[in-house]
């Protein structure tokens, strides 16, 4: 199988980059009349090759100072890159930036270049390349192998192609992993056809029928065509130069510095959290606040770069930054990004490249500087984005509630059937569980959950010393958050024994109510009352002139008795023994075995009791699904089928 990789030129204007992709592949990238016309590339230029196994997806990029923005944009999907130096110019300004942005933009493998020996004697040829060697001292290409080559005559490309089978064969080419994302490099139309978009694919596999949604803007268009290094195709993959036919969107809103994902895969935003490293050339620190060209993609907006650490960033070091665009833009974490600015000191105050770095998260809500919890969200992002395992796990963690497989794909920016495989690991190692549904959970959500659940029985203990515990319904409000989060908390916390079941309520285990003895005798004496009376029970006025003791006393231990399970509180009024509900539930179930349903005359006549208590059971057996109501009649409801093995 054919692996791909993109291999780009980076240099100073006329030191042969163009030329040296004609001698390698016969294609001119150079195809605009004012390129023609002038001899200097403008635009970006594709070509491609051959290399062994892979498929050399090739892209040229203007040397001139004016045109860096352009060159930004054809650095932003590099895997390799050969440098360019002219052997009678040497290393110059452009050499210089391009290194940087290269750096700046990931790349770390490549060779060197060395063009027009063929204008040189030997001697200057060999100082030439020891100044090339110092000049790449301390960068990712410091160990590359420098190739003296005639674009004109010829000579070195036989090592020159070694070079470029060892740096191919080093390079680590794109992933397809993700969900499709490609940076418009350019738009036309086509006769007959429609409008076409061409460029490289940052991450992932698009295929003719696909649905996709330019960013900004919002169009949605469906691919109808496809060509693959100009090769009609199928499918397109990140890491290749793919020209997708895409009639149904308006050439307007496809410009360079769009990009087109697959449906509702990102929104365009104004804020964006990033890694920022400024360059160590930068003669001084920066300040917070600094306003910068953002190139990201193939799109440039400017910015102003708000410090969330210091408030000053000095070179050389990083900083967790939030870029505060002024345009939107359709950025997802990961992506790479330079900063162009005008510094005093720097390049004659002209604006040139001063950092970048990569983007951690995108949104729309302003960060406020130096708070702890924002540093270290960040850099937990930081550390998990090049592991998309770790990355999913985080996604998770940062939902802070259950997420559908489909939900979590499109927060990590992955296709939904990745999921599982993606996540065998985080479920393996206990980060991440799986709940019902398909739906997914972070261990620290349950954590975090269970912490706030202690908590609360805790405080309601001691605030209520004569109760056995809290209801599981008030507890689960007084926590608040997702009920499946909470349910998970809680069920963890009874198999480990720190909470218990008390009856109809949650307690901490040991806690028990603070009755006196004088108190325990009433409940006693109520709880019998109420067993005597079995389906028509007092209510608590009358049992409290019954027994000679205050309402408010009575309500207590009715309370209790409620708790411990004891008394079943059928609405404010009515209170009835366990026994006689469940004798009441045997007449439901008898109803129900000779009738699809009843009506609730019938249910009051079947128990021998007024309408008082006939109404408030069955409302009560409504809400724990033994019944569930339809007009004035009773049909079963959940637990009744169960029990009557009815679907």
């Amino acid at each position: 199988m054919t692996r791909q990789l993109i291999l780009g030129t980076a240099g100073h204007i006329d030191h042969g980059k163009t030329a040296l992709i004609k001698a390698l592949t016969g294609t001119d990238t150079d195809r605009l009349p004012q390129e023609k016309e002038r001899g200097i590339t403008i635009d970006i230029g594709f070509a491609f090759l051959d290399v062994g196994d892979y498929r050399l997806g090739i892209v040229d990029v203007p040397g001139h100072e004016r045109l860096v923005k352009t060159m930004v944009a054809g650095a932003s999907g590099m895997d390799a890159v050969v440098l360019v130096v002219a052997a009678d110019d040497g290393v110059m300004p452009q050499t210089r930036e391009h290194l940087d942005i290269l750096t700046l933009m990931g790349v770390s493998h490549g060779l060197v270049a060395l063009t027009k020996i063929d204008l040189v004697d030997e001697e200057l040829g060999r100082m030439v390349a020891d100044e090339v060697r110092g000049f790449l001292r301390g960068t990712f290409l410091e160990e590359a192998p420098i190739c003296p080559i005639s674009n004109v005559t010829g000579d070195g490309f036989d090592g020159f192609f070694a070079a470029l089978n060892r740096a191919v064969d080093a390079a680590r080419p794109h992933q397809d992993e993700g969900l499709f994302r490609l940076w418009i490099e350019r738009s036309f139309p086509v006769q007959g056809f429609g409008t076409v978009v061409s460029g490289i694919p940052s991450r992932g596999r698009v295929r003719v029928g696909d649905r996709l949604r330019v960013v900004p803007g919002d169009r949605v268009g469906r691919v109808r065509g496809m060509e693959v290094y100009a090769q009609a195709s199928d499918t397109g993959q990140a890491g290749q130069c793919v020209a997708l036919n895409i009639p149904d969107v308006d050439i307007a809103h496809l410009s360079r510095g769009r990009v087109l994902v697959a449906d509702d895969a990102c929104r365009a935003v104004t804020m964006v959290e990033a890694d920022l490293t400024l360059l160590p050339a930068v003669p001084h620190p920066v300040k917070d606040y600094i306003e910068v060209h953002v190139h990201v993609g193939t799109a440039e907006v400017m910015a102003n770069v708000a410090l969330l650490e210091r408030d000053t960033l000095a070179p050389g070091l990083s900083q967790l930054v939030q870029l505060r665009l002024r345009e939107p833009l359709g950025l997802a974490p990961g992506e790479r990004f330079v900063i162009r600015s005008s510094v005093p000191g720097l390049a004659g105050g002209r604006v040139t490249t001063i950092g970048g770095g990569r983007i951690l998260g995108a949104g729309d809500r302003r960060l406020r500087r130096k708070r702890p919890w924002t540093i270290a969200a960040l850099t937990r992002r930081a550390r998990a984005l090049d592991s998309p395992p770790d990355w999913c796990a985080l996604c998770l963690a940062e939902a802070a509630r259950p997420l559908a497989g489909r939900d979590l794909a499109r927060e990590a920016q992955v296709p939904p059937e990745s999921i599982e495989a993606l996540l065998a690991g985080p479920l393996a190692d206990g980060r991440v569980v799986a709940l019902d549904a398909g739906r997914f959970l972070h261990r620290r959500t349950i954590d975090d959950a269970e912490q706030a659940v202690l908590e609360q029985v805790d405080a309601f203990h001691d605030a209520n010393p004569m109760r056995l515990g809290i209801e599981e319904a008030r507890l689960a409000a007084a926590v608040g958050g997702d009920q499946q989060v909470f349910a998970a908390a809680l069920a963890g916390l009874i198999d480990r024994a720190e909470l218990c079941r008390n009856g109809t309520v949650i307690a901490s285990p040991g806690r028990t109510a603070a009755v006196s003895d004088e108190d325990r005798r009433l409940f006693e004496r109520i709880e019998a009352a109420l067993k005597a009376a079995h389906l028509a029970p007092p209510l608590a006025e009358t049992l409290a002139d019954d027994l000679g003791e205050p309402v408010e006393r009575v309500n207590e231990m009715l309370r209790l008795l409620v708790d411990a399970g004891t008394v079943v509180r059928l609405d404010r009024k009515v209170a009835m023994h366990r026994d006689a509900v469940a004798a009441a539930e045997a007449v439901v179930l008898d109803l129900f075995a000779g009738a699809n349903s009843f009506e609730t005359v019938r249910f009051r006549d079947a128990l021998g009791v007024s309408r008082k208590y006939a109404v408030p059971l069955l409302d009560y057996f409504d809400t724990v699904r033994l019944t569930v109501r339809s007009a004035s009649r009773r049909r079963p409801g959940a637990r009744a089928r169960e029990q009557l093995g009815r679907p």
